[in-house]
C-alpha cells in the first residue's frame, strides 16, 4: 500500500476547518444580534425615508416649474402686462 500523496493537504484543511469551527463557536450570539439590530432600524428609518422622499419631490417641482416659468417666457409676459 502507498503513502497517501495528499496527507499534507488534508492535514492542513482539517486544521483550517477547525480553526473556522472555533471562530463561528466564538461568534454564538453576535449575529443573531446584528440581525436584530438591522431590522431595528429597519423599522425606525422608514419614517425619515419618507420625509427625504417629500423632501426631494418638492424640491424637483420647484425646480420644474421655474424651468417652465422661465423657459416659456410666461414670467416676461406677465410683467409686460403688469407694466402696461
Amino acid at each position: 500500500m502507498e503513502p497517501c500523496q495528499f496527507a499534507d493537504k488534508i492535514n492542513e484543511m482539517h486544521g483550517d476547518i477547525k480553526v473556522l469551527v472555533s471562530e463561528f463557536k466564538a461568534m454564538n450570539g453576535s449575529l443573531r444580534d446584528t440581525k436584530l439590530g438591522y431590522e431595528k432600524h429597519e423599522n425606525e428609518s422608514k419614517d425619515y425615508r419618507n420625509k427625504v422622499n417629500i423632501i426631494w419631490s418638492a424640491i424637483h417641482t420647484a425646480k420644474w416649474s421655474i424651468l417652465l416659468l422661465f423657459g416659456t417666457g410666461l414670467i416676461w409676459k406677465l410683467l409686460e402686462m403688469v407694466s402696461k
